[in-house]
């Protein structure tokens, strides 16, 4: 995914500072000088890194897919289970928010980079934007969408206000205060309005009365529902349609994990067939990655599936701990799907495309000889491909997220050719 420059240093020391305040203010932290500590993150913050770690790539099967699970708790997926086990839920929650909260802002932000280079705005005349972030913690999604907006355009007021959906109470607290500090760090006048829920799939997610939203956002959300995808796709759909604005977006973000990934892709199905239907017909487009509502190329073979992936600037202190816990985050996978509530065409929505046909890298490029091989993705499915760039510039303009305008393929899907016709962005 090709993002923004500022915003791929968005997370670097402006950010810490920020969040060092915000934890000294609200006594996370000692002192001023914890984050740079060996001894309190080693004692107090890595062993929690650690198990969050191995939790989060935990894979057991499931009815519908993978579900990532609690070791003495098997029946309750999700996060809840494990701030309750805890012997100190306060350095849990603690080492979560300093070790996981960034790079799940980081990936919301590159989201709303993307929409931005391909063109996308808001409609013109909102005056107040109101969005909504569903298993909210710590308010990760909707600061990743105000770091978004702040260096990447997409028409979005600076007034306005986020509801929080989150059923740890503590957690969701701790997000309602880091979102409306980290909102007025970035002069966004947001307000913030948390509402502790446990989510019943077998009801509305929202009563009648409650508002509609410009943005419907949830950070590995989906992935713990525990009803088949086909009944999990129109449920979604019917809040979509009493809570989501007409012109407004639903981001969905998923682990890129093989089993999840998968299990966003047969969602994203079954939300084609909700759409195809005629009180629905033309309300609803599915934006990125795919550009359009062709069938997903990753699902016609069984064991692949689709993730993109970005570089960004970790903060100091989140470099540390990366160290200490062993782990290397230079780079942050994620599955993605963002679906627009429009009648607009894709033309109008992301004008950066205009009509041409596209192909998206869904792989990185490497070099065969004077060749570039990757997988691309489009109208006409999956495909492995080669391309020769004329110029060494144009060698790196070509990489994973890249679109291919108009571009002919030939061969098969084993090994196509790429004519590249009105360029690459």
């Amino acid at each position: 995914m090709k993002i923004p420059a500022s915003l791929s240093t968005a997370f670097g020391d402006d950010f810490q500072a920020t969040l060092l305040a915000f934890a000294l203010e609200n006594e996370l932290l000692p002192d001023e000088g914890a984050l740079a500590s060996e001894r309190f993150l080693t004692r107090s913050v890595i062993p929690h890194v650690e198990r969050l770690s191995t939790l989060f790539n935990r894979i057991e099967p499931g009815t519908e897919g993978t579900k990532i699970r609690a070791r003495k708790s098997e029946d309750k997926p999700g996060l809840d289970p494990y701030w309750k086990e805890s012997s100190n839920p306060e350095n849990f929650r603690l080492a979560y928010f300093l070790a996981f909260m960034p790079s799940n802002a980081a990936r919301a932000a590159a989201v709303v980079g993307e929409l931005s280079r391909l063109g996308f705005r808001y409609p013109a005349g909102m005056k107040a934007f109101r969005g909504i972030e569903w298993g909210a913690g710590p308010a990760s999604g909707a600061v990743g969408i105000a770091a978004g907006v702040r260096h990447a355009d997409i028409g979005v007021p600076r007034e306005g206000n986020w509801a929080l959906i989150e059923q740890d109470r503590a957690v969701l607290s701790l997000g309602e205060k880091w979102a409306t500090k980290f909102f007025e760090s970035q002069d966004l006048g947001w307000s913030v309005r948390p509402f502790h829920r446990k989510v019943d799939w077998t009801k509305p997610l929202l009563p009648a009365s409650a508002p509609s939203f410009h943005l419907w956002l949830s950070s590995f959300f989906l992935n713990e529902a525990e009803i088949p995808l086909d009944a999990l796709a129109a449920r979604i759909v019917d809040n979509w349609e009493h809570h989501l604005e007409d012109e407004g977006l639903a981001v969905l973000i998923e682990p890129a994990l093989r089993v999840q990934s998968r299990r966003l892709l047969e969602f994203r199905k079954h939300l084609l067939v909700e759409f195809a239907k005629p009180k629905r017909k033309g309300k609803y487009r599915i934006l990125l990655p795919c550009l359009g509502h062709q069938a997903c190329g990753a699902l016609a073979t069984e064991g692949d599936w689709c993730h993109e992936e970005i570089t960004w600037w970790r903060p100091k202190y989140f470099r540390k701990i990366d160290e200490l816990a062993g782990l290397d985050r230079k780079t942050l996978p994620f599955s993605y799907l963002v679906v627009a509530k429009s009648k607009r065409s894709r033309e109008e929505l992301l004008p950066a495309l205009g009509s041409a046909k596209t192909d998206r890298l869904v792989s990185p490029a490497h070099s065969e000889g004077r060749d570039l091989e990757f997988f691309v993705c489009g109208e006409e499915g999956k495909r492995r491909a080669r391309y020769r760039p004329e110029s060494d510039d144009e060698a790196k303009e070509i990489e994973r997220g890249s679109i291919f305008l108009d571009a002919e393929i030939r061969g098969d899907a084993r090994a196509g050719r790429v004519d590249l016709r009105k360029g690459v962005i």
